[in-house]
């Protein structure tokens, strides 16, 4: 573990050369982490754990990307057999990435509670490509494409079904800083280091408390999301009541409380990732999320700056799901 700090040590000035490109530039960079690995050799052979889960998995059994594993299998429903494991070796299962309980991480999705039909609407406009990154070849987004190429339409609603009689829960804090602790890059995500403090700029930071958690894939691993002063409030106040017309409530699709409910068009937004959520936000103002579906909420967002989707962001994560 001490190697895999020193490495991503080594990377730390890559979050913050990044905020500071997004601000020159006007993408934000820092919202899509590149995947960088570490060098380290793991010992494959040795048995690990996480607190709270009696059962063992070596460093080769996390990596093995086409299969799940289950730290806590009594937490949740018999896994389908497409969450459990993809047919293809060389392709992600839904319950690596997602987890076993649709948690998620930030570089992905928390899809636990989220509709089946909008899963599934959400995984076929992936494959057609209406729905896609707004930066070009980003690696968790290039994962689920390859993921889900060829799921039939049966696996595809066996996985939708099975996600969505789970329960959000929220394992993230949300704190606005001026400045965030010195940090590197996993894959996708940020990751804390050595060293001193970086200003924070405008941008949102996510990164997991515990690093050795997080990278054993432990679905209770606890994430920090470091957002701008003010951010919570300002976001609460554009999503109740649109900022005199510049942009709609977010009540209307997704419910007062930001969880949604039966009768609502949107999917529950509370407890979410902030950068995922940012991510969203970002690729329906950039076209990145297109379609049918998609039209309605780009029209939302069309007057929203970077910084009031930072504020949305950061004030639907702090609420519980």
């Amino acid at each position: 573990m001490r190697a895999a700090i020193a490495y991503f040590f080594s990377v730390a000035l890559l979050g913050a050369s990044s905020v500071k490109s997004a601000q020159i530039a006007g993408f934000p960079e820092w919202a899509y982490p590149p995947c960088v690995r570490t060098a380290a050799e793991p010992d494959n052979s040795r048995p690990l754990s996480v607190a709270g889960s009696k059962l063992h998995f070596t460093a080769a059994d996390l990596a093995r990307a086409s299969i799940t594993s289950d730290w806590f299998p009594l937490e949740h429903a018999k896994l389908p057999a497409v969450v459990a494991a993809n047919r293809s070796a060389k392709k992600i299962a839904c319950g690596y990435c997602h987890l076993p309980d649709g948690s998620g991480r930030p570089e992905n999705a928390k899809i636990a509670g989220l509709p089946s039909g909008y899963i599934m609407a959400q995984v076929r406009s992936i494959h057609t490509q209406e729905r896609q990154p707004a930066k070009p070849g980003w690696t968790p987004s290039t994962l689920m494409k390859d993921a889900i190429a060829d799921l039939s339409d049966q696996e595809i609603a066996e996985a939708a079904d099975y996600f969505s009689r789970q329960t959000a829960q929220s394992y993230e804090k949300v704190l606005e800083r001026e400045s965030v602790p010195r940090h590197g890059v996993s894959c996708g995500i940020y990751i804390p280091a050595e060293g001193k403090p970086t200003r924070l700029h405008q941008a949102i930071l996510e990164m997991p408390i515990d690093v050795e958690r997080f990278e054993r894939r432990d679905p209770h691993t606890r994430y920090i999301a470091y957002a701008p002063k003010g951010s919570i409030e300002r976001g609460r106040t554009l999503a109740g009541g649109g900022d005199n017309g510049r942009t709609q409530p977010c009540a209307g699709c997704h419910g007062a409380d930001l969880r949604s409910g039966p009768q609502l068009e949107g999917p529950p937004l509370a407890g979410r990732f902030a950068s995922y959520l940012f991510r969203q936000l970002y690729g329906f103002k950039s076209g990145a999320r297109g379609g049918g579906a998609a039209q309605p909420k780009q029209s939302v967002v069309a007057k929203l700056t970077q910084a009031d989707m930072i504020d949305l962001a950061a004030y639907a994560a702090s609420l519980n799901p």
